[in-house]
């Protein structure tokens, strides 16, 4: 496979398909593997390109945990399209992978096609106890190896997974296991406990004009509220919550996630995915989430 030096690491990177760019950034739990029946459907139509993150071999294991904060994520997925020669691109992320998008987005609109961000928001609404917990569990991970973290995310959060697809959770769980334990520390310090919530980023998202298809499991506790926030804010959004399903919503049902985002880029790409429209004619984003005119 491809590797390119980005922001002082070398990233590893698979392209297949033609068509309009579109990027798949994945979550802590995963890796570039984890997009495969996204990445086998939608590269009729499209030029997808999936990417290990900092820290996930092949990709380079950076020695510092500052090496991994979000914004250097974001430069990291800057660089990428550059070195790509990508103008626009359409992106596509779950979990810290959906953090890395909406981040870039907010950072670079004019690059951005549309967003995909499914199973985001982990840790929004509780920043200060998730911070903690996260430095724990770095902490552990550095003591123990990946297979102390695998009771903490291989069990509740991806139960229903291992249920519907005993066979797609091994793999996935075998995926995990090989994991960088520096790397994956250094993520979890890096970026998982000092990403700001999206809560924070409320004015910003609510003058984002890009295109935003947020997807969320129904059983993915933690992730319903920020998704929800992000469909009230920004303009252009729309939400999809999968029912019984738990974070790894692409994995769980892959089927049901490929024809939303098919369908999302579609109506996109024909300008088809517009603010909601308001009872007196207007439309979302230029009045306030109360549907009162703002100042």
């Amino acid at each position: 496979m491809p590797r390119v030096e980005l922001d002082g690491a070398e990233i590893e990177y698979r392209v297949a398909g033609s068509g309009a760019p579109l990027v798949f950034c994945h979550e802590f739990a995963g890796s570039m593997e984890s997009w495969e029946p996204q990445v086998s459907f939608l590269a009729r139509r499209y030029r997808t390109i999936a990417y290990n993150a900092k820290g996930y071999p092949p990709s380079s294991v950076p020695d510092r945990w500052q090496a991994y904060t979000w914004d250097r994520q974001v430069a990291v997925l800057l660089a990428l399209l550059d070195a790509l020669e990508i103008d626009r691109a359409h992106l596509c992320g779950l979990s810290m992978g959906a953090y890395t998008a909406l981040q870039f987005a907010l950072g670079h609109p004019q690059r951005c096609r549309g967003v995909v961000a499914a199973g985001v928001g982990t840790g929004s609404d509780n920043p200060a106890e998730f911070l903690k917990e996260t430095e724990r569990w770095a902490d552990r991970l550095e003591a123990q190896g990946m297979a102390a973290m695998e009771g903490h995310l291989l069990a509740a959060p991806r139960a229903r997974f291992r249920e519907k697809d005993p066979i797609g959770w091994e793999r996935f769980a075998a995926l995990f296991r090989a994991h960088s334990p520096k790397g994956s520390a250094n993520t979890l310090r890096g970026f998982q406990a000092r990403r700001p919530s999206l809560y924070t980023r409320e004015a910003e998202l609510a003058r984002l004009d890009v295109p935003v298809l947020v997807v969320c499991g129904d059983e993915d506790d933690p992730c319903i509220a920020p998704s929800l926030f992000i469909r009230r804010t920004v303009p252009r959004s729309g939400l999809a919550m999968l029912p019984h399903t738990g974070h790894a919503c692409n994995l769980e049902e892959p089927a049901a996630f490929n024809a939303l985002v098919a369908d999302f880029l579609a109506r996109v790409e024909a300008n088809r995915w517009e603010p909601r429209p308001l009872a007196d004619g207007g439309v979302w984003g230029s009045r306030g989430a109360s549907g009162n005119a703002t100042s």
